[in-house]
C-alpha cells in the first residue's frame, strides 16, 4: 500500500484544506455560524474519515493531504461543540421525521436523510466526538498526510510589515499541530494561497519544508521553470513549492461548469426547514436539504441512488481529463507531470454532498491503473526539481489580493495596522494582558471576516466579530501602555473565546527573534 513514486506515472497530489473560523456564541439556541461546523462534521469530516477506511480495507492507500486550521482543530476537540453537535443532529432528525409525516411525496429523500443523520450521530458517539483523533490515526499510519496553517487564517500579504505577527500566526499553527499530532509539520498551507516573497523567510525560520501556491505565482514569474506549474519547484531559500493546476481543479471547483452543479446532485442552497413554520424561527437554517439541484424553481426531490450514477460518470470523465492533460503536458515538459489539486475540504460533502464519494471512487479507480498514481507532498520533496521564484498571488478573484483589500474592507486593514504597530511596541508589557491581546488580534485578523464582508455573505456577522476583537485588543493595549491591569476583563475575554491557551510560550520567542 505504497505510492510508486519512482515509476513513470502521472502523479496526482490532492490537498484538502479544512478550515472554519472560531465561533462560540454561548446561546441556548444554535446560531447559524456554529451550525456551519456541525453541518461540516456530518457532511464532510466524518465522510472523509469513512472513505479513507473503506479504501484501506481494499488495500488502497488514500494518499490525501489534509491541512487543518488551528481554529477548526480546536473546535473539533472542545466538549462544548461535541454536546451541541448532538443537539443539532437530534433536532434535525426530529425535523426530518416531522416533515415526513406532512410530505409523503418526499419520502425517498427524507428516508435517506434520516438514515444519513442517524449514521452521523452513531459515528460521532462511537468515536466520542474525536474526528481529529481519527485523522491523526490515519496520519500516524501513513495513509494520509497532515499539515498545518496559520493560527487564525490571516491573509499574510496584508501584514508583511509586522514580522512578529506573522511569526506568531505561523508558530501558533505549528504549536497546535504538535500538541495534537505529536510532531512538527513539514508542510504549511498559506491561507487563501496568499503568497508574497518574504513569507518564505518566516516559513524557513520555523522549519517548514513546503507550501502551496496558485499557478499564477509560477506562470507570471520573471523566470518560468521548464516544468511550468506541472511539477514542484524549489525557491532560492530552499522552500519546496507545489503550484496548483487550475485547469483540472476547475472541473470540480467551477461554479458554472464544475461537476457539483449537476442537476442530479443535492441542492445546497434550499433548506426544507422553511416548510416547517411550526418550529422556532431559530431552527430554520439547520440544514435539512432534501432537494436536487434540478435546474428550476420547482425542485425535484433528491435521490441519492441517481446521484451516485452521475458520480461514477464524473469520475470517468475526470480520469479521462487527467490522461489527456498528462499527454499534452508531457510533450512540453518532457517528463511525467505532477498535477496539484488543492481544494477547500468543505467542498467535499458540505457544498457538494456527493464529493466524498467522488473522491473515494476516483482514488479507487486510479489505484487500478498503471499510468496514474496518487501521491502525498512529502514523497516528492527529494525529487529533482528546478529552482524558481514565485511572485505574489492568491486563489481569490483575479488571483490577486483584492478580495481581502478593497473599499469594503479597507477599514479592517487600517485598524489592524494601527493595532499591530502598538502590539509590536508592547511585547515587553504585562504578560497576562499581552497574551490576551495577541489572541484578540489574531481573531480579528481572520481572512474569513474580510472575505464575508467583500462578498456580502453574512457580512454583518463578520463585521461584528471584527469590531469585537479589534475593540478588545485596543482596550488591552491601553492597559499595557498605561501599566494597569484589569484581570477580570482579560479573563472574561478568554472564557468567551478559549483558544490558544499556550500562546504564552510563543510570545517570548517573538521578542528574541
Amino acid at each position: 500500500m505504497t505510492a510508486d513514486i519512482q515509476s513513470k506515472k502521472t502523479k496526482l497530489c490532492i490537498l484538502l484544506h479544512a478550515h472554519l473560523p472560531y465561533v462560540r456564541d454561548h446561546l441556548a439556541t444554535l446560531p447559524l455560524e456554529e451550525i456551519w461546523l456541525y453541518q461540516n462534521i456530518a457532511e464532510c469530516y466524518i465522510p472523509l474519515i469513512e472513505i479513507c477506511h473503506r479504501l484501506i480495507k481494499k488495500n488502497i492507500r488514500p494518499s490525501i493531504a489534509l491541512s487543518i486550521s488551528p481554529t477548526l482543530l480546536t473546535m473539533l476537540q472542545q466538549p462544548y461543540y461535541h454536546k451541541r453537535f448532538i443537539q443539532w443532529a437530534h433536532t434535525l432528525y426530529d425535523a426530518a421525521n416531522l416533515l415526513k409525516k406532512k410530505n409523503t411525496k418526499a419520502h425517498i429523500a427524507l428516508d435517506f436523510y434520516i438514515s444519513f443523520i442517524t449514521h452521523s450521530i452513531s459515528f460521532f458517539e462511537n468515536n466520542k466526538g474525536q474526528c481529529a483523533d481519527a485523522f491523526g490515526d490515519l496520519f500516524k499510519n501513513n495513509f494520509i498526510e497532515l499539515l498545518t496553517t496559520a493560527g487564525t487564517h490571516p491573509f499574510f500579504p496584508l501584514y508583511r510589515m509586522y514580522p512578529e505577527f506573522q511569526n506568531l500566526q505561523i508558530m501558533a499553527g505549528i504549536q497546535a499541530y504538535k500538541k495534537k499530532f505529536g510532531k512538527t509539520p513539514l508542510g504549511f498551507w498559506l491561507p487563501e494561497l496568499g503568497y508574497y516573497a518574504d513569507i518564505e523567510r518566516y516559513l524557513h525560520l520555523n522549519a517548514i519544508s513546503y507550501t502551496f501556491v496558485n499557478d499564477t505565482s509560477v506562470l507570471l514569474g520573471k523566470t518560468i521553470p521548464a516544468t511550468g506549474n506541472f511539477f514542484p519547484l524549489k525557491t532560492k531559500a530552499g522552500l519546496v513549492v507545489f503550484p496548483r493546476d487550475a485547469v483540472l481543479s476547475m472541473k470540480i471547483w467551477s461554479s458554472h461548469k464544475g461537476y457539483p452543479g449537476n442537476p442530479a446532485y443535492r441542492e445546497f442552497h434550499r433548506d426544507a426547514m422553511y416548510e416547517l413554520p411550526e418550529l422556532s424561527p431559530n431552527n430554520k437554517l439547520l440544514g435539512l436539504k432534501i432537494y436536487a439541484i434540478s435546474g428550476s424553481d420547482q425542485k425535484e426531490y433528491y435521490e441519492h441512488e441517481k446521484a451516485k450514477e452521475v458520480v461514477r460518470q464524473h469520475v470517468d470523465d475526470f480520469i479521462a481529463a487527467i490522461v489527456q492533460r498528462a499527454y499534452e503536458v508531457e510533450r512540453v515538459i518532457k517528463r511525467k507531470p505532477v498535477f496539484v489539486l488543492p481544494f477547500d475540504a468543505e467542498l467535499f460533502g458540505h457544498w457538494w454532498f456527493e464529493g466524498p464519494l467522488f473522491l473515494e471512487l476516483l482514488i479507487e479507480a486510479i489505484a487500478l491503473r498503471d499510468d496514474i498514481t496518487c501521491v502525498m507532498p512529502h514523497e516528492l520533496l527529494d525529487c529533482d526539481m528546478e529552482t524558481a521564484q514565485p511572485v505574489e498571488s492568491s486563489w481569490g478573484r483575479g488571483n490577486d489580493f483584492s478580495t481581502w483589500y478593497n473599499a469594503k474592507v479597507r477599514h479592517t486593514v487600517l485598524k489592524l495596522d494601527e493595532l499591530l504597530y502598538r502590539f509590536s511596541k508592547a511585547l515587553y508589557g504585562n504578560e497576562h494582558a499581552l497574551q490576551q491581546c495577541a489572541r484578540e488580534l489574531m481573531l480579528a485578523a481572520s481572512s474569513d471576516w474580510q472575505f464575508m464582508i467583500s462578498t456580502r455573505s453574512y457580512a454583518d456577522y463578520a463585521q461584528k466579530r471584527f469590531e469585537e476583537h479589534s475593540t478588545a485588543a485596543a482596550i488591552i493595549l491601553d492597559m499595557i501602555e498605561k501599566k494597569i491591569t484589569n484581570s477580570t476583563y482579560i479573563n472574561t475575554r478568554f472564557e468567551k473565546y478559549p483558544i490558544f491557551e499556550d500562546i504564552g510560550t510563543i510570545l517570548p520567542m517573538l521578542v528574541q527573534q
